[in-house]
């Protein structure tokens, strides 16, 4: 008995070795986005250009306009628009290259209302997010 008590004792060690610093990091870290995720209210150290990154939307019928009234050029460009629904349900996603312009369209599902959440990605100024409730 006490070698399988051994065992135990060795295994729950090691286990709680390997995942405690894991878990002080998240703690540390929290839930925060700040500095990962960008949004108009919340610019963080990209607060001087938020303007052309953040997503502009409309609703016309059933069809999603998003544009980002961002330049286009080959170093620094919009690389993707991507629309969730409220329920976290992935809707779809537009990709960009440099030479397009940063305007896409998206279909809703029939007579949705709800949150969406639009996220427009800069290869240089990282992930902006924007939410609208229809």
């Amino acid at each position: 008995m006490q070698r399988r008590q051994f065992v135990a004792t060795s295994l729950a060690t090691a286990a709680a070795a390997v995942t405690l610093p894991r878990v002080t990091q998240a703690a540390e870290l929290g839930t925060s986005l700040e500095n990962v995720v960008f949004t108009a209210a919340d610019p963080g150290h990209w607060k001087a250009v938020e303007i052309p990154h953040v997503p502009i939307l409309e609703v016309k019928g059933d069809m999603l306009h998003v544009q980002t009234p961002h330049p286009m050029t080959k170093p620094h460009f919009i690389v993707s628009h991507t629309v969730v629904l409220g329920d976290g349900t992935f809707l779809s996603r537009k990709t960009f290259d440099w030479h397009d312009q940063s305007v896409s369209v998206h279909k809703l599902p029939a007579g949705y209302k709800g949150k969406l959440r639009v996220t427009s990605t800069c290869n240089l100024h990282d992930l902006w997010l924007k939410d609208m409730t229809i």
